[in-house]
């Protein structure tokens, strides 16, 4: 298993399809919260990120989601770009940093991040 980010864009639609897709990625294993050691980070909009056995695997989460986010919105979004990269010696800066909360800490790193987007109102999107 590895890392992998996707950043994206979606052509513009109305109404707004970003949360729901983020909503629908969660589910998927992808999430925008990062985990810099000492300090969880919002990554920079229209990315994202999980664990998973390929790229392959990465891609077929970023589709079921978007397939998902399609039908709860009951309209088409329509890629326009996206990149799928596995993770290796990463380097983060963001603006939206805090140090994990106990309450959302848990065994993986990956698990720590879902906690806190789905749970801490400071990383909501």
């Amino acid at each position: 298993m590895a890392d992998y980010l996707i950043t994206y864009d979606f052509k513009v639609g109305a109404p707004s399809q970003y949360k729901e897709f983020v909503e629908c990625a969660e589910i998927e294993g992808l999430v925008y919260v990062y985990d810099l050691g000492d300090e969880l980070a919002r990554l920079t909009n229209t990315t994202i990120w999980g664990v998973f056995p390929d790229k392959k695997a990465a891609k077929a989460a970023f589709e079921r989601a978007q397939t998902s986010a399609e039908k709860n919105l009951g309209r088409k979004i329509v890629l326009e770009k996206r990149v799928i990269t596995q993770m290796a010696d990463v380097f983060v800066r963001s603006d939206i940093k805090k140090p994990r909360d106990a309450r959302w800490t848990k065994s993986t790193k990956f698990e720590t991040c879902r906690a806190h987007q789905k749970n801490d109102p400071f990383f909501a999107y």
